[in-house]
């Protein structure tokens, strides 16, 4: 009987339990993996940051105390200075997504539907504001907008205009030259799908190009705009490069700088860091909210069969001055700008401007000067951004593997987790990783990381950077055929072996784009680098910051020129040669790669 009954089970004694068991435990293996680094990197921190918000008690010096409270609400609330930065983040909010949306649009109907010169090149200027870092906007505006900053010393600033710049209208005015491309993204997506049929349907009937637009295209065209607003007032609330610069040195308080003070001070003030962030969430969660609702009910059809591809506007003798406007916006948003860093960076002082005799290479050498405090901070960026970009899309691509043989249930609901990481301010993100690595038992003790270690700080970018490697990655894999890897697993190939030799060459150029726009993110990333200094020293983001308050504008725009330069360099030294190895390797009129993107 025990001989029947082991053979029944699958072998004598407890291998045969084993036998059946253990695929059971590896198929429930992989997911319980990806919700537990969900939960580790953003689900822990961000569930800590609301239980101090309605637990001022719950980390007390004295004993935990896990009394709800809403005195850290009430207090903020009665607060004259928070109440007014939680208006004051709503009404920069409103006003700097409405000209965002304006400007964005404008400039998405500019390049794809009106015959003018220098499409190719302005098409790519969105691209190249949109992955310049917002607080070295703010720094660059600053040093032009200063009383004795270069536009008041060529006499281009008059004064009503210098001082009026330190304020919401200057907030508004850096806000939608840095967030434009964000909005011509969304429209200019939403007009690609838009074609001619309609337009000409309306021309027959007699209506002009302004009544088409107005009854014919702009209908169409209104959730993506209605998104587009909604996405760029999310970003503006959750922002904190203009937050630490200008509306810091305006004293207009906004709720993201309120949470960093809060948990920066001493004595530090948990519940009320922990009380504004639970504010930022909601207001941010509204705003998602509201956007998966518009995408579900306005959802309109603008790709057919039948479509035709839309004509391009002839503007006639228009197009120069419409040219003019885009090149006006092209200057504003991106030349200007760095031009004021790298002047700035090789220039002595600022009072002496453009001056000959002024310019240096003091600044430079000091950045690229071992053993400088300039330089250290800047190879601290440079590694920690390196070792992030490995980690985030290592672990991305095998999360991703994993979920591609998961079910469509367990995809969509790490799509989900995914997207909405997306939507959570850097600052309160941070924030949380104060309290689980500093204050929550068990995790405070822990040897690695460390909370005061660069690798709670590398931890912190990981988590940051994750989402976006996982979204880019997944839809590489998704777009693979599974005929691919199941003949190599009926090759006896294993899962590691089948995930290097067949999946990762199909999707490798997917795999670098991750890398490359994570390292590039990392380097300037700027609110964790704030919340999470190590002690070993600031990264490049916190010490550029650190430098400018202390007037020593020069070597922060110096360090900050020299990590452009090496970040771009490094990404075009990978890029470039990859992709040309890649199309190499392909046979001549081969399509590309099903993992490769456009």
């Amino acid at each position: 009987m025990v001989q029947k009954f082991d053979a029944a089970a699958g072998g004598i004694g407890s291998s045969g339990w084993a036998r059946r068991r253990l695929p059971a435990l590896a198929r429930l293996g992989g997911p319980l993996a990806v919700y537990a680094v969900f939960a580790l990197l953003i689900g822990l921190p961000l569930a800590l940051v609301l239980l101090q918000a309605v637990m001022p008690g719950l980390f007390a010096v004295n004993g935990a105390e896990s009394l709800f409270s809403s005195e850290p609400l009430a207090r903020i609330f009665s607060s004259p200075y928070i109440a007014g930065s939680i208006l004051h983040s709503l009404e920069l909010g409103l006003l700097a997504a409405l000209t965002t949306t304006i400007l964005g649009g404008a400039f998405a109907v500019l390049v794809q539907r009106c015959d003018i010169p220098l499409r190719g090149p302005l098409a790519l200027v969105p691209w190249l504001v949109f992955l310049t870092p917002s607080y070295l906007k703010a720094l660059a505006w600053v040093l032009l907008m200063s009383s004795g900053g270069y536009l008041a010393q060529l006499g281009l600033l008059p004064p009503w205009l210098g001082g009026s710049f330190f304020g919401l209208a200057g907030l508004v005015f850096v806000h939608t030259l840095s967030l434009f491309p964000l909005a011509a993204f969304i429209i200019g997506s939403a007009l690609a799908g838009l074609g001619s049929e309609l337009e000409d349907a309306a021309r027959l009937s007699g209506a002009g190009p302004l009544r088409i637009w107005l009854r014919v295209n702009g209908p169409l065209l209104a959730p993506a705009i209605v998104l587009s607003f909604i996405a760029t007032f999310a970003e503006v609330l959750s922002d904190f490069g203009l937050a630490s610069t200008i509306a810091r040195m305006s004293s207009f308080g906004v709720l993201t700088y309120g949470i960093y003070a809060a948990a920066s001070d001493y004595p530090v003030d948990f519940p009320a860091a922990g009380a504004q962030a639970l504010v930022l969430l909601a207001l941010v969660l509204l705003v998602v909210m509201a956007d998966r609702l518009l995408r579900r009910r306005a959802d309109p059809q603008l790709i057919s069969g039948r479509a035709r591809p839309a004509r391009r506007y002839d503007l006639g003798a228009w197009r120069w001055l419409v040219l003019a406007m885009a090149l006006l916006v092209a200057f504003l948003a991106l030349i200007l700008p760095l031009g004021a860093i790298a002047v700035r960076a090789l220039t002595s002082t600022l009072g002496h401007g453009l001056a000959p005799d002024n310019f240096t290479l003091a600044n430079i050498g000091a950045a690229l000067s071992l053993n400088t405090a300039a330089n250290d901070g800047l190879v601290r960026s440079l590694f920690y951004a390196g070792l992030t970009a490995i980690i985030a899309s290592t672990l991305a691509l095998l999360l991703s593997a994993q979920l591609d043989r998961s079910s469509a249930v367990m995809r969509t609901a790490v799509l989900g987790l995914s997207l909405g990481a997306v939507a959570i301010p850097g600052i309160v993100l941070g924030f949380g990783y104060i309290l689980v690595w500093n204050r929550l038992p068990g995790f405070r003790d822990w040897p690695f990381p460390h909370y005061g270690d660069g690798s709670l700080l590398v931890m912190g970018y990981v988590a940051a950077a994750l989402p976006y490697c996982l979204v880019v990655i997944l839809s590489a894999i998704g777009q693979l055929a599974p005929s691919l890897t199941d003949a190599a697993r009926l090759s006896g190939v294993g899962a590691v072996r089948r995930l290097i030799a067949v999946t990762l060459p199909l999707i490798l150029l997917s795999v670098v784009t991750a890398f490359l726009l994570t390292f590039i993110r990392t380097v300037f990333e700027l609110p964790m680098s704030q919340m999470l200094i190590p002690q070993s020293g600031p990264p490049a983001p916190t010490l550029i910051l650190k430098l400018f308050s202390h007037d020593r504008d020069g070597l922060a725009c110096a360090i900050a020129l020299t990590a452009m330069v090496a970040a771009g360099g490094a990404a075009a030294l990978i890029w470039y040669p990859l992709k040309r190895i890649i199309a190499f390797g392909r046979p001549q009129g081969a399509p590309a790669a099903s993992g490769e993107p456009s």
